[in-house]
């Protein structure tokens, strides 16, 4: 457990990198309260996939973290596509907001909107995008291992799929973001299948994944009492897992291997900091890749 300053708190937190441009920077009215203050927000088109053909992938964002308030607010009624700022940015509390659409062709169906908080946000030239080969939706924290399963598709290759119930909010009382995942990395395979058995006993599987390329899969509800509204689950590829518990034991990496770095932040919690009296942002600092130990065979 992290020890912070009195005026600080330890959260879970689910936070996603990557390259993309600021959009719709405007301030949100807020009504009811005592004092409703006015929020700033934007969108985030996130680049995704090759670099010749990539996809934009949007999040609607409140702009919390001081800098990035600072450098959105510059950005107030551009929209013109030629001068929208291209940042490397960095979100928290990420979660799926589904509606049904009101109107137009697809009027009935249903969408999702993908929002969080926007942490940090860093210009950057385009010129640096023609060193980038691949965009990548890089997603990092930790959570609770389900449904481990091998899938055989009728079209398709077979594939591993779990779904990872991740922890965000107050460490003593956190809320879980399920996101339904396909395992992309052999590592991360062989970690998955060697946890089956633990999940199937009903321990508790926790680990330190990291994801790419989330995305939201909107769906209506077709039974209970919930039939006909609008949901969302949130889908990604698991490509690396950092660390695995089973019932609070760590199994992997092995004690005896586990890198030990000075400014390593606690690998169950992430230190946040209150921001002019809103939700948390994180203030842990990025960690620079760590080469894993080999895989451990003892579970």
């Amino acid at each position: 457990m992290t020890h912070t300053a009195s005026n600080q708190k330890s959260y879970f937190d689910i936070h996603t990198s990557g390259i993309g441009y600021i959009q719709r920077a405007r301030e949100v009215p807020v009504k009811g309260g005592r004092k409703p203050q006015p929020f700033l927000a934007c969108t985030i088109a996130a680049l995704v996939g090759p670099a010749k053909d990539p996809v934009l992938r949007y999040f609607d964002v409140k702009v919390s973290g001081t800098e990035a308030k600072k450098l959105v607010q510059n950005y107030f009624g551009v929209d013109d596509p030629k001068h929208r700022p291209l940042v490397r940015f960095r979100l928290g509390d990420l979660w799926a907001d589904p509606f049904i659409r009101p109107n137009g062709e697809h009027k009935g169906e249903a969408a999702a909107s993908l929002k969080a908080r926007l942490l940090k946000a860093e210009l950057i030239d385009r010129t640096e995008l023609v060193h980038v080969e691949q965009h990548e939706l890089i997603t990092h924290g930790i959570g609770y291992l389900n449904r481990p399963k091998d899938v055989t598709p009728k079209d398709g290759d077979p594939f591993l799929a779990c779904s990872i119930g991740a922890l965000a909010g107050p460490v003593d009382n956190p809320d879980y973001r399920y996101i339904e995942t396909i395992v992309s990395n052999m590592d991360a395979q062989h970690l998955v299948r060697r946890c089956i058995q633990a999940v199937e006993a009903e321990k508790k599987v926790l680990i330190a994944f990291k994801l790419n390329d989330m995305r939201a899969d909107p769906y209506l509800r077709t039974k209970g009492e919930k039939a006909g509204e609008a949901a969302a689950t949130l889908e990604s590829k698991l490509i690396h897992i950092g660390l695995v518990k089973v019932d609070g034991e760590q199994v992997y990496p092995l004690k005896s291997e586990t890198p030990v770095t000075e400014d390593a932040p606690a690998p169950e919690e992430t230190v946040a900091a209150e921001d002019d009296n809103e939700s948390p942002q994180s203030s842990a600092p990025e960690q620079s890749p760590v080469e894993e130990p080999a895989l451990a065979a003892s579970f």
